[in-house]
């Protein structure tokens, strides 16, 4: 599959993860307001199911559970985000080294996104920021790296500053953690993340005009990752599919996708919420 072509599977896990919302969202429009659905279908899989039947109001006990779980969590992981990036930008601010953070934001002033230089002695290097990126790397990384490799790191996360990939990402992780019991939800979800670097690195690839300092700087993380911490993407567990691509950058990459288990799980669960929800049965 070719980097753009992921999308097609971010853009299949936004449909799958609305229509389930849906689903819940009719479900509690009908308990709180009386919304009655006119077009039921599948109800034959609920007709068995009397109202006062005892398998009938675990179901319902289950649906409520499963519907309050999938909306707190939504509620949770969008508030934690945005307290994570406040205090992030607070802490940003207390370590920036403003002297080296100008040097590179007029260096790479053309790129059109902030770059920001922390002291710290991890090797740290990121896209930050859901609505407005930013790449935060660390003195330690300067220290550690030749001026090529630096390059090639700060390209890799332009890319993803350039597909608003921690905007994305965000959406992926609402998507996989509120919906457990979609598993297909999280297949989908490893196979984006993956992607998601391929693409960026990619677009370093892509500016640097050859693939060996980027291939340089996985191989030294994967190594420094062992003695030290690393907060960078690139010792990410993607690793072996991005060295696979730039020493062979011809081959095809495959990322497994779809497994028999969770596509069966996920069906199941889709059609007996739906058969219970827009059949309007409560």
């Amino acid at each position: 599959m070719k980097p753009r072509n992921y999308h097609i599977v971010l853009s299949s896990m936004i449909l799958i993860s609305l229509f389930v919302w849906g689903q819940m969202a009719i479900y509690l429009l009908h308990e709180l307001f009386g919304f009655d659905p006119k077009w039921a279908i599948l109800q034959y899989c609920v007709a068995a199911l009397q109202e006062q039947s005892v398998l009938h109001q675990i179901v319902l006990v289950l649906l409520n559970v499963m519907i309050a779980y999938s909306f707190g969590m939504i509620l949770w992981l969008i508030g934690k985000q945005a307290i994570h990036e406040r205090r992030w930008n607070v802490r940003l601010q207390m370590i920036r080294h403003n002297r080296l953070s100008k040097q590179f934001n007029h260096k790479f002033k053309k790129w059109g996104h902030e770059i920001i230089v922390i002291r710290h002695d991890s090797i740290i290097a990121l896209a930050f920021g859901s609505l407005r990126p930013r790449i935060v790397i660390s003195t330690a990384l300067l220290n550690e790296f030749t001026e090529r490799e630096i390059d090639a790191i700060l390209l890799h996360e332009s890319g993803h500053c350039q597909n608003y990939d921690p905007l994305r990402m965000l959406m992926v992780r609402i998507m996989k953690d509120s919906l457990p019991f979609i598993p297909i939800l999280k297949r989908l979800s490893h196979y984006i993340d993956v992607w998601v670097e391929l693409e960026a690195d990619h677009y370093a690839v892509m500016h640097m005009k050859s693939p060996i300092d980027l291939a340089s700087v996985l191989l030294k993380c994967s190594r420094l990752s062992q003695r030290t911490a690393i907060g960078i993407g690139f010792a990410d567990k993607a690793i072996n599919y991005r060295l696979q691509r730039l020493i062979e950058p011809k081959k095809k990459i495959r990322v497994p996708l779809l497994d028999f288990i969770p596509v069966t799980i996920s069906s199941f669960m889709i059609v007996i919420l739906s058969s219970i929800v827009i059949s309007g049965c409560t």
